[in-house]
């Protein structure tokens, strides 16, 4: 009986050691993966794209609602289109809602919150704002975690000058 509660024991201890590495990996990425998301949110402030692609993998992609594929040149072209509409940055916010770590591959459920004065198709400058929950995948490459694809975005909102679109 002895040498069973010691086995049980070893195992359950063996079980909390894995545990705990494992959340300390998860702590780790998280603080790293902030890191990026602060890094992007000011590259996106400055209107920098070389910035801010430079967090994407020469692979990035985005999957888009309707399960279309946007490759890092279409992303690229997307982002400068966003870019050159938008006249003041008023703040970008990147919250990571839940993270899941796979070896080099991170998970994260992100709530992204976009406020600027941006040009619209009246040709105005118009207050928008937009939300969206989206999850984005990160690989580690030899220096740091870069994003590979984007994609289940949901929770979509967009206000205009305080109005719902």
């Amino acid at each position: 009986m002895m040498k069973i509660l010691t086995i049980l024991f070893s195992i359950t201890t063996i079980a909390a050691s894995a545990s705990a590495q494992a959340n300390s990996n998860d702590s780790t990425v998280r603080a790293e993966l902030e890191k990026a998301y602060a890094e992007n949110a000011a590259a996106f402030l400055r209107y920098d794209l070389p910035g801010v692609m430079a967090l994407r993998a020469p692979d990035f992609h985005t999957i888009t609602p309707d399960g279309r594929t946007q490759d890092r040149a279409g992303m690229e072209l997307y982002i400068t289109g966003i870019m050159n509409g938008i006249k003041k940055w008023n703040k970008a916010e990147f919250t990571i809602d839940s993270l899941e770590v796979r070896g080099d591959t991170a998970l994260a459920i992100v709530s992204q919150h976009i406020d600027r004065m941006a040009l619209r198709p009246d040709n105005l400058v118009h207050h928008v704002e937009t939300w969206v929950t989206q999850r984005e995948t990160w690989i580690k490459t030899d220096s740091r975690w870069l994003m590979w694809r984007v994609d289940q975005l949901h929770n979509q909102r967009r206000m205009v000058d305080g109005k719902e679109q």
